[in-house]
This record gives C-alpha cells, structure tokens and sequence, in this order.
C-alpha cells in the first residue's frame, strides 16, 4: 500500500508564492490503476514526480508499506516506482536492449548476463523482442512507450508511473495500452496515470482522482459503487 500524506507544492514564480499541490493525500493499492485527471496545471504530473524522486521541494509524507519513501536508498526505491514519462525518455544513442539493461547495471548491479536475461523476458512480455536491436528513432511512439514500460518493468517496482501515456497515441496503439496495463495487473502491480484523455480514462475507470488548482476535488472507486461522482462523469464526457 502506498500513503500519500499531506502533500504541498509551491513553487516561486515572480516573486509570487504559487501553490501547486495543495495538502494532497491519497491511498493508492497495488492491482488497481489509479488515474489523476484534471485541466493542464491542475497538479497532476507533479504527485508523480514527487512520487518518481524527481520533485524535491515538498512537504508532507509518502509512505510505501508503512516506511517513509525518503528513508529508502536509491536502489530500493527503483524497485517501488518505475516511471515512464510523456516523451519515453529512451536513450537515442542506445538500441532497445540496452536502453533496457542500462538500468539494471546501472541502479542494481546485476551481470550483463542477468540483464540481458531479465530485459529479454521484459520485451518478450511487451511484444517486443523482435525489435531488441533497433534503435529509438526507427520505432513507432506506440513502440517506443511499450519499450519504456519494459525498461521500468525489468527493476520489478511495485508501482509504474505513467505520465500522459496516450498523448502520443493514436487510438488503436492507446487500446493496446489499456490491454497491456489489465494484463500487468495480473502481476501484483499498481498503476499511476495521469491523463488528459478521457476517452482512455473512460475506458479503465476503475479508480479516479479528480484535481483542480492542486486539490482533489472528488474522486470515483468502481469497486465501491457509492463513491460516485457527477463532476467527474460530467468531465470524462465533455471531452
């Protein structure tokens, strides 16, 4: 289980205080995807960078399994959260195998041969072994993503980061993303997206937060049908 606790983000901008997260907090599970959505600037990507590692000027808590995740070293901490952002990230200069092992020598240590290994069955689960020596820039944006997830799947963390997912989608390769991400549940994992594509969140909807100005305003559970919420049905069918 993670906690999020009292989340605050605020960032100077002109010499003006800009609150960004405002005293977020959330319980999020492993084996369910939990979407964030909401406008540009609602605060979305940044509860994932504070997540990821990557936003340091927070305050307030995040807990996985009862333990503070700032009390975690760097090595622990990769096999918690795996974050893919909106552009990939690959390496260009990598093919696909290496941008694959890279993290696995690189963050845990482990032999060429190990890495190979893991990164092999990563990309084989992904569909994608037949593209292991290719290059970044001779793939398709769906395939580059599907490498991206292999790459985060290969630390095994507990969590995957999703930052926009579909922004660079058409629609059948974002329905191969939904197929994928139901298919990883199965592995006891937990999902984290946010999103501004609401045909994609209408299609998961399993669990949602809605933000606006850096507050979660209302929030949806199918599994507990009385949490419910008109904003953010009305939301997912404006768009």
């Amino acid at each position: 289980m993670l906690k999020i606790k009292n989340l605050i983000v605020v960032k100077k901008k002109k010499k003006e205080n800009i609150i960004i997260l405002d005293n977020i907090s959330i319980d999020i599970p492993l084996n369910r995807i939990t979407l964030l959505i909401g406008k540009s600037g609602s605060g979305k990507t940044t509860i994932l960078r504070c997540l990821a590692n990557l936003e340091k000027g927070y305050t307030g808590k995040i807990y996985f399994n009862e333990e503070l995740i700032i009390n975690i070293n760097r090595k622990k901490r990769s096999q918690v959260f795996g974050f893919v952002s909106q552009s990939f990230s690959l390496f260009p200069h990598m093919n696909v195998i290496n941008n694959c092992t890279n993290p696995l020598r690189v963050v845990l240590g482990l032999s060429k041969k190990k890495s190979l290994q893991i990164a092999s069955d990563c990309l084989e689960q992904l569909h994608m072994q037949h593209y292991a020596y290719s290059y970044p820039h001779e793939l398709s944006g769906g395939q580059q993503q599907r490498v991206a997830i292999a790459r985060a799947l290969g630390l095994n963390p507990s969590f995957i980061l999703l930052d926009e997912p579909t922004s660079a989608l058409d629609p059948e390769n974002s329905n191969n993303l939904i197929k994928i991400l139901k298919e990883l549940l199965k592995t006891n994992k937990g999902f984290i997206i946010s999103s501004q594509d609401m045909s994609f969140v209408s299609k998961i909807k399993d669990r949602i937060f809605f933000l606006e100005d850096g507050q979660i305003v209302e929030h949806y559970d199918s599994v507990n049908k009385s949490i419910k919420s008109k904003k953010i049905n009305s939301f997912i069918t404006a768009i």
